[in-house]
């Protein structure tokens, strides 16, 4: 090998992207579906619509975005995704990994389903749809327990959050004192231009369960003119009807939907008004 020879070797092997650790190729696969303009990095925008997950405040959202920017250029790229989060995966080092091998797993047997099933006998055919069905079932059952766990620990952090700003005060009320307070929710949304369509018809779905949920008051929606933003008011009839609410599946269906709807995440604000009030304004 001449020196020309091996000063190329050298540069191929500087170009090769470094290996990634095992179960960590989920970032990949993450940036690509939070990477809207396909430019091969995440702006802060794009990263605050992917990991938005209700619960974090905006500031909290571009705080962690810093945080994971280590190389301070208002953008954040695989590695450094990778860098951030391998020093927090804890026992989930092993789930990714089983994941990492259970997708390629699953895809070598689809392939291998696919190129033999029209030449099976039916016997076999029967076999292969059996093992299909209880394959699907056990990865619904095994999701179903992530989303319960997700949405609890969810809730948790919201309810801490909430119960430091919805500590209801005493009141004079007609001589007497009480705690009775009803809870209004604002939510703002604002939508993406081409799945607005399919925003109003998950909205409309919600608000049919919501107005008929036992304990809620009142639910009506602005749209604000010559904009995809919406403005959704909820009254219910005390803060804990309204967690028990959230815990609902077309609540937690309505929520999941807007991930993908939504240009950024949506803005909620709750406020605590005397019972007494919406029994006035509604005599």
């Amino acid at each position: 090998m001449d020196c020309s020879e091996e000063v190329q070797s050298l540069s191929d092997e500087a170009s090769t992207p470094m290996e990634l650790k095992k179960g960590m190729s989920i970032f990949l696969d993450i940036l690509r579906r939070a990477d809207k303009n396909d430019d091969g990095k995440l702006s802060f925008e794009e990263f605050k619509a992917y990991f938005s997950d209700g619960v974090l405040s905006g500031e909290e959202l571009r705080e962690l975005f810093h945080t994971i920017d280590t190389h301070n250029t208002d953008n954040v790229d695989t590695d450094e995704l990778c860098e951030y989060f391998s020093q927090h995966l804890g026992e989930y080092e092993n789930v990714l990994a089983a994941l990492e091998d259970l997708n390629s797993t699953v895809l070598r047997a689809m392939d291998k389903t696919k190129k033999e099933y029209q030449e099976s006998t039916h016997l076999e055919q029967f076999v292969t749809r059996f093992l299909l069905k209880e394959t699907t079932s056990q990865l619904q059952s095994l999701q179903s327990s992530i989303e319960c766990a997700m949405e609890t620990t969810a809730e948790q952090t919201r309810q801490e959050r909430q119960e430091l700003r919805l500590e209801p005060v005493e009141e004079e009320v007609m001589g007497g004192t009480t705690k009775s307070h009803i809870l209004i929710v604002q939510r703002q949304l604002s939508v993406m231009e081409d799945e607005r369509d399919e925003f109003r018809l998950a909205l409309r779905q919600y608000i049919d369960c919501a107005s008929a949920q036992t304990g809620c008051l009142h639910v009506s929606v602005q749209r604000l003119a010559n904009e995809s933003r919406f403005i959704l008011y909820e009254f219910w009839e005390h803060s804990n009807v309204w967690k028990n609410h959230l815990q609902t599946n077309y609540s937690k269906t309505f929520q999941r939907g807007n991930v993908d709807f939504l240009e950024t995440p949506e803005v909620m604000t709750t406020m605590l008004v005397p019972a007494s009030w919406w029994v006035l304004n509604n005599n």
